[in-house]
């Protein structure tokens, strides 16, 4: 199938031959600066060229018609096509393009929009190739977001607290050399990430899901945990320190939770990666609907950490159950989640910890008087908000009007029963709620 998909790359846009298709420098021969064609590890990766902080990176998809088209027969299911993929001035012609996302994705194709998001596999086909030194990247769309700041806000917000979490950057993207939109850059959580926050990439890495994100509790066989997908090691899978953790947080008597705990997890990361959440509102989250975060096994410390996922809805736009904007804003930092508090054990049992629960207070406080704050938000918001603006303004594809990038930005957009948060005025009032509710 890989040798078939280089031969239609190929016919199509004349890349392996060095054709018009794919102008610029080629992954084919000798590797291009910024590409790594060796199998192997090239090295750490350049963060600062992969995700910039400060200017909007160019980044072009060239695919075929044909291929294009197998990506949008059915959106719904995940299927790989070749693609020559120029980043920031650099052409890899034979990389992998597919769809991602999951409500989003439905949502995109009943609106009969083409504007998904993208993963690219830069190795699929060239065994070892990686771009800057790294062979995945995400390319979110902005869907639910008329600002597009949430994500990299949000993402900024988990990483400067010391949580690990993906960096990020805005793209101006093209696609066959037209302007498709703006979209935003997404690391991706593997062993490169994982090399990047902790002292190695030995250990397993897990991706939880629904049904079983929650972490409650099934049974002492990881066949009775199908969410439960193991990104690393998955050639000899050892489930046993996973099944542990699960063990003591679900089992462990109150008395000995601490010391239990704390053996197997790193909890001052999950009450920091909790504070940021809650000071969100992030509830397309563990918080919310039991996803979109990862679990690390630390096997130098022996404990797992938890990193952030997919923060697109943070600022309170997932609404978990249809609760109300006035729930979402006054939701409680001492139960910070929707639904049963018995199915978020990984939140409500360390917060039963008072020790823990005091460290929690602190760091939500310390989140209120640093990144938090809103006078701290509103200048994040303004700068980023004038780094896009024009870029925003010339997307043909985007799900909400320029206006409301503006509006957005401060001031509430109600349409019936829907309510999209002002970024800086739901900082402000999130801010003040949390101040009266905190000791």
């Amino acid at each position: 199938m890989r040798a078939l998909a280089c031969l239609s790359l190929c016919a199509t846009l004349s890349a392996c031959g060095g054709g018009e298709g794919a102008p610029g420098p080629d992954a084919g021969g000798d590797a291009a600066p910024g590409v790594d064609a060796a199998p192997g590890d090239a090295g750490p990766p350049d963060y600062a060229r992969l995700f910039p902080e400060d200017r909007i990176v160019d980044v072009d998809l060239a695919v075929a018609d044909a291929d294009w088209a197998t990506l949008m027969a059915d959106p719904r299911v995940d299927v790989w096509v070749p693609a020559a993929l120029t980043y920031d001035g650099v052409t890899l012609s034979q990389v992998a393009v597919r769809l991602k996302g999951n409500s989003s994705r439905n949502r995109v194709a009943q609106l009969g929009s083409e504007r998904f998001s993208f993963k690219i596999d830069l190795d699929e086909y060239v065994a070892g190739q990686k771009l800057f030194g790294v062979d995945k990247l995400n390319l979110n769309n902005g869907f639910k977001d008329p600002t597009f700041l949430r994500e990299r806000l949000g993402l900024d917000l988990y990483r400067g607290f010391g949580v690990p979490a993906p960096r990020s950057t805005f793209a101006r993207l093209t696609k066959n050399g037209e302007l498709f939109g703006l979209y935003i850059v997404v690391e991706q959580v593997d062993r490169d990430f994982l090399r990047d926050h902790f002292p190695d990439d030995a250990g397993n890495l897990y991706k939880p899901e629904i049904p079983t994100g929650d972490l409650v509790w099934r049974g002492a066989s990881i066949d009775a945990y199908p969410g439960l997908e193991l990104k690393t090691n998955e050639a000899a899978p050892d489930h046993s320190a996973i099944l542990h953790l699960l063990d003591v947080l679900n089992h462990a008597a109150d008395a000995d939770l601490e010391a239990a705990l704390g053996a197997v997890l790193d909890v001052d990361g999950v009450l920091r990666w909790l504070a940021v959440t809650t000071a969100l509102v992030n509830l397309d989250s563990y918080a919310g609907m039991g996803h979109n975060y990862y679990l690390y096994e630390d096997r130098t410390t022996g404990r797992f950490a938890i990193a952030a996922w997919d923060v697109n809805e943070a600022f309170g736009n997932f609404r978990c159950g249809m609760l109300s904007p006035s729930a979402l804003l006054a939701m409680s930092y001492a139960q910070p989640i929707c639904g049963d508090p018995a199915q978020r054990p990984l939140i409500m049992r360390i917060l039963a910890v008072p020790a823990w629960k005091a460290a929690y207070e602190g760091h939500l406080a310390d989140l209120l008087a640093g990144a938090a704050a809103p006078a701290a938000a509103a200048a994040r918001v303004d700068a980023l908000a004038a780094l896009i603006r024009a870029d925003v303004a010339a997307d043909p594809t985007k799900f909400y009007t320029t206006a409301d990038f503006e509006t957005g930005l401060h001031t509430d957009i109600v349409r019936g029963p829907e309510t999209i948060f002002g970024l800086t005025s739901f900082v402000e009032r999130r801010a003040a709620a949390l101040a009266g509710q905190l000791p």
